[in-house]
């Protein structure tokens, strides 16, 4: 086979939320992101190359047990090691609740979840950390 598919990353993800606005406040209060454009019921957020689609469905329940679906059940962002507990501290800080520091053996991870329930991870490989997060 010749022909590839070569891709250069993810430009975004997507989510259902039920008010674009104060799902865009929230990724911009606690991960720094900003509104890129609005359209009517879509907003893109994000920061540098991490870019999320907020889609608005107000009337939207939440998905039932993910464990027990065939969902994407989180996104993770990639943080350096030496930002790892800053990071920590600064969604402690700001009244989200967080799971973790949960070691994998390869990496360390802390996750939380948006406004609408969405799990979030934030993530630093073994490599580069300096010292063991917590």
């Amino acid at each position: 086979m010749t022909d590839r598919i070569e891709m250069n990353g993810i430009d975004h993800y997507a989510v259902h939320v039920r008010d674009l606005a104060q799902s865009a406040e929230w990724y911009e209060r606690i991960l720094e992101f900003h509104v890129l454009h609005r359209w009517t019921t879509t907003w893109m957020v994000g920061r540098g190359n991490i870019k999320v689609g907020l889609f608005q469905r107000p009337g939207a329940s939440p998905v039932g047990d993910p464990e027990q679906l065939l969902v994407i059940s989180h996104i993770a962002f990639s943080i350096d090691g030496d930002k790892f507990d800053a990071a920590h501290r600064a969604l402690v800080a700001a009244g989200v609740a967080v799971d973790g520091p949960d070691d994998s053996g390869i990496a360390y991870s802390i996750f939380f979840k948006d406004p609408d329930g969405h799990e979030l991870e934030l993530t630093t490989y073994h490599a580069a950390t300096a010292q063991n997060p917590g």
